[in-house]
């Protein structure tokens, strides 16, 4: 009896053990081993831009062909790394919409449909602020198959005056989620 009881207790306690370290081997184990959790991506980016009015009626990911068509590039801060910006869009009242693409420096490239909103008139200093939602729909080299989407906060000022084309610059913050095929990045 007194041996059944040592043995009893034996039992518990490395099946305990067993359960502790399975749960630490878990934890620790590499992204790729466990589900697809995605990959966060954070960054900054500073552009300049120019805007036209769209009179070639050009669209870009399926947007409207209307209002102005704008074309911003820059560079910026990412927790993928540095990486630029290259964006195309139209401007229909308050919507913005277009395809956007950040670059790695080695060549791989991010693509992303690009949707927002103007949020307020320009202030009395001709700054505006809008937001949005960019949706990754893949990409080349280490992007390749990368989805996911990330939420986009900018501030815009116009600094070209009235006349065609407009220019200015515009400061971008974005916050999201990457997934790849592999689980893995």
């Amino acid at each position: 009896m007194f041996q059944s009881i040592i043995s009893r207790r034996n039992q518990i306690l490395i099946t305990l053990g067993l359960l502790v370290l399975a749960a630490v081997a878990i934890a620790l184990a590499p992204k790729a081993v466990r589900a697809d959790e995605g990959t966060p991506i954070e960054g900054t980016f500073t552009v300049s831009f120019s805007a036209l009015p769209n009179t070639a009626g050009d669209s870009f990911c399926g947007g409207t062909p209307s209002g102005n068509v704008v074309e911003a590039h820059g560079a910026g801060s990412s927790t993928l790394g540095a990486l630029s910006l290259s964006l195309e869009k139209t401007v229909v009242g308050p919507a913005l919409h277009g395809c956007l693409t950040l670059t790695a420096p080695n060549g791989d490239s991010l693509s992303a449909i690009y949707d927002g909103t103007f949020t307020d008139a320009p202030n009395a200093n001709n700054f505006r602020n809008a937001v949005g939602t960019l949706t990754f729909t893949g990409g080349t080299g280490r992007f390749q198959g990368a989805s996911g989407s990330a939420n986009f906060t900018a501030v815009f000022s116009r600094i070209g005056g009235t006349a065609n084309p407009t220019q200015g610059i515009a400061f971008y913050s974005i916050e999201g989620t990457l997934s790849f095929p592999n689980g893995d990045q």
